[in-house]
């Protein structure tokens, strides 16, 4: 599907001057500290300075990843990327850290986006205070009515090789249904909690802030107009016009620019991106192909989001049993583990855990006193990785 720009006038990007950007940067702080309900919207033009290319820059924009995706399909041009990055490699930008700020400082309430690069989630935005539109090629969803569950993964989900075909050959282990990527597809409809929590939330808000989003793909883009309609502040920042522009006051400029200055006037730092990650250790007798049923009891080792639910994080986890010395290897989840000449209730369980490594982060090993776990009680460990430094440090345990 063609959905490039046409016209020369469709692709020419707009840079306001410092002292009218600075005013209207003012203006916008100002507006913000006054909001009752402040939400965002985002689109693939933030992701750009993390290396993703987005969809409709022209040949010749300023932006280092070059053209955008349809604007090269469409006339069959190369053009060049100096910075571009796989999506699971990709860290989260100066404007994604700005909003998880504003989020943890109490400003920001909500936030919609249509990109699908993960990055929002894996930057620190919870999952309850965001809607991927458009879904996250990171997560996987049970399409079972009753039972729903969500999966997060450290790898990209989809594996179709037909369009509409969203089958990723995975099982759910709550039912045992066939679990589907998230990703929406032109002709495919947005997900219905995505899309009430998206219009329930832009109906709502008294400032609604557009970050890098052409506004032309519907009906995700109905969104912001909704905010204008019901008598709230619509902010863009955004290269290229957009068809709500008439609605809106407009900011032109590049986004981690903008974002960056905007910090600066709420006198908020931008934090800096470590990879923050979960993990879930049980003693646990739930039996692995029917859960409604006891089992043997093992130990397993899960990683988990900010919300508990399952987030596939390892390439490998691997037990020794201290009293024992028994060793042993998981590279499927579930990561569960029946020693055969132990008790479970004394000794040491040392784990190594072997991640994706999409940062370069180094396995990690822990020590779990046996005593301390009880059947069906998970502790939980938290940790988080900084890619400057190459280092894991624990924020804490539970």
């Amino acid at each position: 599907m063609d959905t490039a720009h046409k016209t020369d006038e469709e692709k020419k990007e707009y840079f306001d001057s410092e002292e009218v950007l600075d005013q209207k940067i003012t203006m916008l702080a100002e507006w913000i500290k006054a909001s009752k309900h402040f939400i965002a919207f985002t689109g693939a033009g933030i992701s750009t300075s993390a290396g993703i290319p987005d969809y409709r820059s022209g040949v010749n924009t300023v932006l280092p990843t070059g053209p955008g995706a349809w604007e090269k399909a469409a006339k069959g041009v190369k053009g060049k990327s100096t910075v571009k990055k796989p999506m699971s490699s990709a860290i989260p930008t100066p404007c994604h850290m700005s909003l998880v700020k504003l989020h943890e400082v109490g400003y920001l309430k909500y936030l919609i986006s249509q990109n699908v690069d993960g990055l929002h989630r894996k930057s620190g935005i919870p999952a309850k205070k965001i809607a991927e539109v458009h879904g996250n090629t990171n997560l996987e969803v049970c399409r079972n009515s009753k039972c729903k569950k969500k999966y997060l993964r450290d790898f990209r989900v989809r594996t179709a090789k037909t369009v509409h075909d969203h089958k990723t050959g995975r099982m759910c282990e709550n039912c045992g249904k066939e679990l589907h990527d998230s990703i929406i597809n032109f002709g495919e409809n947005l997900p219905e909690e995505e899309l009430n929590n998206g219009f329930n939330e832009s109906a709502k808000s008294d400032l609604c802030l557009v970050l890098g989003s052409s506004l032309r793909v519907t009906p995700a883009a109905n969104m912001p107009e909704e905010t204008s309609d019901k008598g709230g502040r619509l902010v863009i920042v955004n290269l290229q016009a957009t068809p709500l522009d008439s609605k809106a006051f407009r900011i032109n400029g590049l986004i981690d620019d903008v974002m960056s200055k905007l910090m600066k006037k709420l006198g908020l730092d931008i934090p800096p991106f470590t990879l923050k990650r979960r993990v879930m250790v049980t003693k646990t007798d739930v039996n692995v192909k029917n859960p409604t049923k006891k089992g043997q009891v093992g130990i397993e080792v899960r990683g988990i989001d900010e919300e508990g639910s399952h987030y596939s994080l390892f390439n490998a986890v691997e037990t020794t049993f201290s009293a024992s010395k028994e060793t042993m290897t998981q590279t499927k989840e579930p990561m569960r583990f029946h020693p055969t000449k132990l008790d479970l209730n004394s000794g040491k369980l040392l784990l190594n855990l072997v991640f994706a490594g999409h940062y370069n982060e180094p396995s990690l090993k822990i020590e779990v006193p046996l005593e301390v776990l009880k059947l069906n009680s998970p502790i939980h460990f938290f940790m988080e990785f900084n890619p400057q430094t190459k280092k894991w440090s624990f924020l804490q345990n539970s």
